[in-house]
């Protein structure tokens, strides 16, 4: 048996995690120019968070430590 959606379905099968911080501490950035891709390690957040990749990683070209800030500050809503 199927069950069909009228489109595509978004399934949650992992709860999200939840935590209160009031910072995040880096402890390692890296630039991954073949994948063009830039990864921050976070010392309160276990999974590693993609900064930019693509075009984003392209566009940013050279980034500072005031570019991780922002876009740390977008990425979790602060």
């Amino acid at each position: 048996m199927e069950v069909n959606f009228s489109g595509n379905k978004d399934i949650v099968l992992v709860q999200e995690q939840k935590v209160t911080l009031d910072k995040l501490t880096v402890v390692r950035m890296v630039d991954l120019p073949a994948q063009k891709k830039v990864v921050v390690f976070l010392k309160e957040i276990a999974k590693p968070t993609v900064l930019w990749e693509g075009d984003a990683y392209d566009s940013i070209g050279q980034w500072t430590d005031a570019d991780v800030t922002a876009r740390l500050l977008q990425i979790y809503g602060a």
